[in-house]
C-alpha cells in the first residue's frame, strides 16, 4: 500500500510539473516594464527618438487608452514606446492580471495596428508597409506589439528578458 501511495504521489508531481506553463502562470510576478522596455528598445539600433509611457506614470490609465481599450482594471502593468518623429515605430507590452485576459489584450493590440494603418494611409503612406509588417503576439500573461525595422531582434529581446 505504501508503495502505491508513493507511486501515486510521484505521478501527481509529474502531472503538475508537466502542465506548467514555464512560469507564466497568473501568479507569476510581472517583470519590470522599465527594464523590459529598455531591453526591447536597445535591440533595434535603427529606432528614431522614442517617447515612452507606462503604468508607473501618474496618468497611466488615461495614457493606456491611447494603446488599448482593454478595461484598465485587467492590466497589471504596461509600457508603450512610440516614435517622437511621427514615424510608425511603436513597441508595447501589456501584462494582464489574469492570464485568461491575454487574448483580449492581444485583440486590442490588433485593433491598434488597424487604427495606425488607417492613420498612416492618410497621414504618411510611406509608413503603411511598416505598419502592415507589425508583429502582435502573446506569451504567458503578456500581449506584445512591435512595429519597427528589426522586429525579429526586438521579439527575441522580449523572449530573452522574460525567460530570465
Amino acid at each position: 500500500m505504501k508503495k502505491k501511495i508513493i507511486c501515486f504521489m510521484a505521478a501527481l508531481a509529474l502531472l503538475v510539473c508537466g502542465c506548467s506553463d514555464g512560469g507564466a502562470s497568473a501568479d507569476a510576478e510581472t517583470v519590470s516594464m522599465y527594464d523590459l522596455s529598455k531591453a526591447m528598445l536597445s535591440a533595434d539600433d535603427s529606432l528614431p527618438d522614442m517617447t515612452s509611457v507606462s503604468s508607473s506614470d501618474d496618468d497611466a490609465e488615461n495614457l493606456f487608452g491611447y494603446l488599448s481599450d482593454l478595461e484598465y482594471d485587467k492590466v497589471d502593468s504596461f509600457f508603450l514606446s512610440y516614435s517622437s518623429e511621427g514615424l510608425a515605430d511603436e513597441i508595447a507590452v501589456i501584462a494582464v492580471k489574469d492570464i485568461s485576459d491575454v487574448s483580449e489584450a492581444k485583440d486590442t493590440l490588433d485593433a491598434q495596428v488597424k487604427s495606425r494603418l488607417n492613420t498612416y494611409t492618410q497621414y504618411d503612406p510611406s509608413q503603411v508597409e511598416r505598419v502592415e509588417d507589425a508583429v502582435v503576439f502573446t506569451s504567458g500573461r503578456y500581449a506584445v506589439l512591435i512595429i519597427c525595422d528589426k522586429s525579429d531582434a526586438v521579439k527575441a529581446a522580449f523572449n530573452d528578458f522574460i525567460s530570465q
